[in-house]
């Protein structure tokens, strides 16, 4: 939970989100690149995050706005894509719950510094708090970490990065950028888990921002819809894959 301090000061912003799906109890937004999700340590104060965004389209429908009970799940600063809100805090429980079961579908598209070999393979290892750098997240064995899942296919390739589909099967902080990284394979343009030589190719390539888009998520709705929702790619994932004369898929 969020510390009242920050809450006191979220000033509602209308960020122009687009709103993929929207039903009485929920709804889908394709988060912007460069915007952090809620205040945290070490943010300049003032800094506008999602949680002001979303402050305004509760104001804009005439519902109460609880910084608590709207975001379902967390997408880093620098991902794109499909991020769940619930309207109420009963659907931000229910919404929750299918997070825990496990019984949501997320899917990831990621550009990678090298093809990872194999081209489809399960990522089953452990994450946790890196032991010196706080802020970042590691494959340990540590007793703190917590089991981490990611499945992976190669969809396309150009010179030595992959257009890679990432399946989710729990949403540990930084997974995919861990687990990718881990292998070997870093996402470009991440200036974290990066490596020298995937920072090299995302600058010889110009691609700009972290290559990682939450791109299709499935999961029931309070209201008892089964929903299906897949984001749009940000202007300069188009922009990178058609440079790398990679098509976007569908």
């Amino acid at each position: 939970h969020l510390p009242e301090q920050t809450l006191s000061e979220l000033l509602p912003a209308d960020l122009h989100l687009e709103i993929l799906y929207e039903d009485a109890a929920c709804f889908v937004i394709n988060k912007p690149a460069g915007i952090a999700v809620h205040p945290g340590a070490g943010m300049p104060p003032g800094e506008v995050t999602l949680l002001s965004g979303l402050a305004f389209l509760f104001g804009k429908w005439k519902l109460p706005f609880f910084s608590n009970g709207a975001l379902v799940h967390r997408l880093d600063k620098d991902t794109t894509g499909a991020l769940l809100c619930g309207k109420t805090l009963e659907a931000h429980i229910a919404l929750q719950k299918q997070f825990q079961d496990r019984s949501v579908t997320k899917e990831y598209l990621a550009l990678t510094a090298g093809i990872p070999d194999p081209q489809e393979a399960v990522i089953d290892a452990p994450i946790g708090r890196h032991a010196t750098a706080r802020t970042t997240m590691s494959v340990t064995q540590v007793s703190a970490a917590r089991d981490a899942k990611t499945g992976y296919k190669v969809l396309a390739t150009s010179k030595s990065i992959a257009l890679v589909l990432c399946h989710l099967f729990t949403g540990r902080t930084h997974q995919v950028r861990v687990h990718l990284s881990a292998i070997g394979y870093p996402i470009l343009g991440d200036g974290t888990y990066g490596t020298d030589a995937s920072n090299r190719l995302t600058q010889e390539n110009g691609i700009e921002g972290l290559m990682l888009h939450a791109w299709k998520l499935s999961f029931e709705s309070p209201t008892g819809k089964k929903v299906q929702v897949k984001a749009g790619l940000p202007q300069n994932w188009k922009d990178s894959l058609e440079k790398l004369g990679m098509r976007e898929p569908v």
